[in-house]
């Protein structure tokens, strides 16, 4: 269990301008904690605000008013299989049914997303969809747009449903789906990785679509074209490892050439709900169980050797990139402590990480 004062911590650590969730994770890898993180930025990166406390008090108070709760990395009630994903949000915030949604994990979920703009015949077909994979024990996940998502949402509130939004946990968008925002809340759950109040902008959607395809076993797709946030969404979940289902549309109709074309790529193609019910009896999928258990492992901070690592590592750098594993086998210290170094050294903006894995000097150092 964390404590009140981790707590917070963390909460601070993740809201401090340009610590995402990949650099938060890196830091408590490298700190062991997030209070020992934020003791560390102002003397290794002189130049990153860190989030005040009035800040965090306030969000903190409206979480509380709203009737929303943070989740953490460690909390019961953060989804299990996206603990999985590469960088996870280190805090969620939640509204709705606890008790509802802690039970929707012993049970399969699937992500179903689509086209915004979506025909009267591809709405038709995921009504019935979600409503057979519910009445078969399985809990839909989506991102409560228009559309595909209401749609999905709607026909799945008695059987257990999850929505993901893009903005904060208190934006209800599009508007239009306010009194399906409220239905959500009585048996079912909303999660967000914003802060509470944040306007939902363009590029926190695909943000929105790594949890939607990181919380399930598998994503379906309704409809979708090839350039959308859906086929977003289902090319993440080939990363992480999970089954894509898509709807066959056709040729002629643009809004179905992206499914079309995760069918041509593999894609198991669906025609009803029978078909996913029956790979997930094939697979014998065991809700919850899929993965092992990935908390990011946490480590000791370095002491006095620091300082002697430090100068090693910039003594053995230049403007020329090398790789990470160059480096370790040039100065000869052991692998967790060179990229503990290297990320002080990167929040003070004196080298650069590159893709690759490889590293230099910065040219402003």
């Amino acid at each position: 269990m964390l404590s009140k004062d981790e707590k917070v911590a963390r909460l601070k650590l993740i809201r401090t301008e340009s610590t995402g969730p990949s650099k938060f994770w890196e830091l408590m890898e490298a700190y062991g904690s997030a209070g020992v993180a934020l003791s560390k930025l102002p003397r290794t990166a002189k130049n990153i605000r860190i989030c005040d406390d009035e800040t965090i008090d306030a969000e903190i108070s409206n979480m509380k008013s709203f009737g929303a709760r943070f989740v953490f990395f460690d909390d019961n009630l953060y989804p299990p299989l996206l603990r999985n994903i590469p960088d996870p949000p280190p805090v969620l915030s939640f509204i709705g049914n606890k008790e509802k949604v802690l039970s929707f994990y012993k049970k399969n979920m699937i992500s179903v997303v689509g086209a915004r703009n979506a025909s009267i015949h591809a709405i038709k077909f995921c009504d019935t969809l979600c409503r057979d994979l519910g009445k078969n024990d399985v809990v839909t996940v989506s991102g409560l747009a228009r559309g595909i998502d209401a749609s999905v949402h709607a026909n799945s509130l008695e059987t257990g449903t999850i929505a993901i939004v893009a903005g904060g946990i208190d934006i209800i968008y599009p508007r239009e789906n306010t009194k399906l925002y409220g239905d959500i809340l009585k048996n079912n759950g909303i999660f967000s990785e914003m802060p509470f109040g944040t306007a939902p902008q363009p590029q926190l959607f695909p943000r929105r679509n790594r949890i939607i395809a990181g919380i399930s076993y598998g994503t379906a797709v309704i409809e979708a074209a090839e350039q959308s946030g859906s086929l977003i969404t289902a090319r993440m979940a080939l990363d992480y490892n999970r089954d894509i289902f898509a709807v066959p549309g056709s040729p002629a109709d643009p809004r179905s050439s992206g499914c079309n074309k995760l069918i041509k790529d593999g894609a198991i193609l669906i025609r009803d709900a029978r078909d996913i019910l029956d790979h997930l009896e094939s697979k014998k999928v065991i809700p919850y169980q899929m993965f092992d258990d990935n908390y990011p492992s946490l480590s000791k901070p370095l002491g006095k050797d620091a300082e002697k690592i430090r100068k090693k590592i910039l003594d053995s750098l230049s403007f020329t990139p090398i790789t990470i594993d160059e480096l370790i086998s040039c100065i000869k210290v052991s692998p967790q402590d060179v990229l503990t170094v290297l990320l002080e050294l990167e929040l003070a903006n004196k080298v650069v990480r590159l893709h690759g894995q490889r590293v230099c000097l910065a040219l402003d150092d």
